[in-house]
């Protein structure tokens, strides 16, 4: 009977009080890991989603033997589809919190208490940082995680030290006014600008992470360049002056160099080169072009 009281007092300590949790998994044949991560994620929430989204495994049937609530897409759709499925089963749940972590144990479930606390002192969006556990991740990931994070910041202006990272935790009033399109794995990405531009409250809480040898099914590359050609896209849609007007300067000035070096030519008496003068008007045009390409598109977007 002691034991019992003291594994009570445990679960109240580590998971506040009268607060109604939904705890979601997106999940791509995850048959391996995911009755593991259903089972540690029950203790915490008061119901436990996996979107299966098309797979080709028993990952649906194991997730909903360990006891979670299933729904299933009829063909893989991408993560981005899976949360956007997430956040319309939220809605009509109308849950305090959701928490939102990988499928494939890549997160520690123990630690989604961590993102309870922050929600109810009014952030809208937790995002969990593996910042602190860098030397755990191998380098060619974290290296991409920098690439992505600082093409995050431009689009978002916010300043997240792990702006991928796939475990977060979303308030109510998050979910009601979230609004999101992406159906690949950009959509982490666009959450947060969505959250900035709806001056939503973001925080970060610490988390661990383990990569397995088997515990992802995407290729890191391709994930991370599919991802950057997302954000770079975003950016161009959400933020046309700094996209456009970046490349037409650079552009600009490289035409101006082209220039000097013919007219350095011509001064010199050396024989002009053609191609070198068409190089330099070709870079200028473009350049002009496209800064008040990205001046015209930035006072549409503003009209919006």
């Amino acid at each position: 009977m002691g034991q019992l009281n003291v594994l009570e007092t445990r679960t109240m300590t580590l998971r506040p009080p009268r607060t109604k949790t939904l705890v979601c998994l997106p999940a791509y044949n995850e048959e391996k890991y995911i009755g593991t991560v259903v089972l540690k994620a029950r203790q915490f929430a008061d119901e436990v989603i996996v979107v299966d989204d098309g797979s080709t495994d028993r990952t649906a049937e194991v997730a909903a033997l360990a006891g979670a609530t299933v729904i299933r897409h009829g063909r893989n759709k991408g993560y981005g589809a899976s949360i956007q499925t997430v956040l319309s089963e939220a809605k009509k749940r109308d849950y305090e919190v959701v928490v939102i972590l990988d499928a494939d144990s890549q997160h520690d479930p123990d630690e989604i208490p961590r993102f309870i606390g922050p929600i109810l002192k009014g952030a809208d969006l937790v995002i969990g940082s593996r910042a602190a556990h860098k030397s755990s991740i191998p380098r060619y990931r974290r290296i991409g995680q920098w690439v992505l994070s600082q093409a995050s910041r431009v689009l978002s202006r916010q300043k997240v030290a792990d702006s991928e990272s796939g475990f977060r935790a979303i308030s109510r009033k998050g979910i009601a006014e979230l609004e999101l399109r992406q159906n690949g794995f950009a959509i982490e990405t666009e959450m947060i600008a969505e959250a900035a531009e709806k001056n939503l409250e973001i925080a970060e809480v610490p988390i661990s992470v383990s990569y397995g040898k088997d515990g992802s099914t995407l290729n890191p590359v391709v994930h991370g360049l599919g991802n950057l050609g997302a954000i770079a896209a975003m950016i161009s849609e959400r933020r046309p002056l700094f996209f456009f007007g970046v490349f037409g300067l650079v552009a600009a000035v490289l035409g101006i160099v082209a220039g000097v070096i013919v007219l350095q030519a011509v001064g010199a008496g050396d024989e002009i080169s053609i191609g070198m003068v068409s190089l330099s008007v070709l870079l200028l045009i473009i350049g002009v072009v496209s800064i008040f390409t990205g001046i015209i598109l930035n006072v549409l977007a503003k009209r919006k």
